[in-house]
């Protein structure tokens, strides 16, 4: 996944002109919750503060502060339905941030932040002489998918649409596409087992390889840690049962044996098309990532409170 500050770095790099817009403050029923964050230049866009007439009306306002030369950041306040025709009722602050070389050192403050995960903290002084101070809070998502066949390719499409970063592994060169999506790393392994160890802390892995032996192999590298959010083995309630009973001949207790889930994905859905498993799956981790979002900001909140 292609993260602000490394676009904005490479913007810079190019020295192509850039304004980020940040949703400042959000109140009542809005498209994108404040910390939300976009890039303009003069000829596209990256990212999205909720698509309609908000963005749009956004990237307008961007461009004109491009085309003007603005250097000093400014901030509009939108109320949603009277000003843009919106039906959500709420209102925004949208902070604008032009882009120069001066940011270049705090940009790259921000890439790392964006890599390890934890906040950063945006200051910029406004047309207006107000400051802005607005945490940006970047938690990594992390999946890896272990296979590359009908599902794996269309479990990694669906990912690919996803806030996350994705390494796809498979002992099939042939399988992987010759351009996979930008947010996606292909490794290419003839032991793709041994690759469970590259595994950082916190991912969420999903095993659907063209073998139940490969799959096996993997699900008893994975056992062996006890610091990955999520594990998923592709299969059925008789293959659960057969590799819990393998498991556990290898002396693994039942609560190891419990990291692994199987079957994957929705339990509602019934169809074995590869779209809808992979759609499914995809709406599975979703879910689960926005309960540990909802979880860490309880967190941030109580300790900020505190603090």
């Amino acid at each position: 996944m292609l993260t602000p500050g490394a676009c904005l770095l490479d913007l810079l790099d190019r020295s192509e002109p850039a304004v980020w817009i940040c949703i400042a403050r959000s109140a009542g029923s809005v498209p994108r919750e404040a910390g939300t964050t976009m890039i303009v230049t003069p000829s596209h866009s990256l990212g999205t503060i909720g698509g309609g007439h908000l963005e749009l009306r956004s990237i307008e306002v961007a461009r004109e502060l491009l085309t003007l030369g603005a250097a000093t950041a400014t901030r509009r306040h939108f109320p949603l339905g009277p000003a843009l025709g919106q039906c959500c009722g709420g209102s925004v602050d949208v902070a604008f941030l032009p882009i120069a070389e001066i940011h270049r050192e705090s940009l790259q403050h921000l890439r790392a932040i964006e890599a390890r995960g934890g906040t950063y903290q945006i200051e910029r002084q406004l047309d207006t002489g107000d400051t802005l101070k607005l945490p940006i809070h970047f938690d990594p998502w992390t999946i890896w998918v272990f296979g590359a066949g009908h599902v794996g390719v269309a479990l990694v499409t669906v990912l690919s649409t996803l806030p996350c970063s994705v390494t796809w592994v498979d002992s099939r060169d042939a399988a992987f596409p010759k351009m996979p999506p930008e947010n996606v790393r292909v490794i290419e392994s003839d032991e793709p087992a041994s690759e469970v160890h590259h595994i950082p802390a916190g991912a969420d892995v999903l095993v659907l390889t063209h073998s139940h032996a490969l799959d096996l192999e993997i699900c008893l590298q994975l056992l062996k840690r006890d610091d990955l959010a999520y594990c998923g083995l592709i299969g059925s309630a008789t293959k659960a049962a057969i590799f819990g009973k393998r498991f556990a001949a290898r002396g693994f207790s039942g609560t190891e044996i419990a990291r692994i889930t199987c079957p994957i994905g929705l339990s509602t859905l019934r169809s074995k098309h590869p779209g809808v498993i992979a759609a499914g799956v995809a709406a599975d981790l979703a879910e689960k990532r926005e309960k540990i979002e909802l979880r860490r900001a309880v967190e941030r909140a109580v300790h900020n409170n505190v603090t």
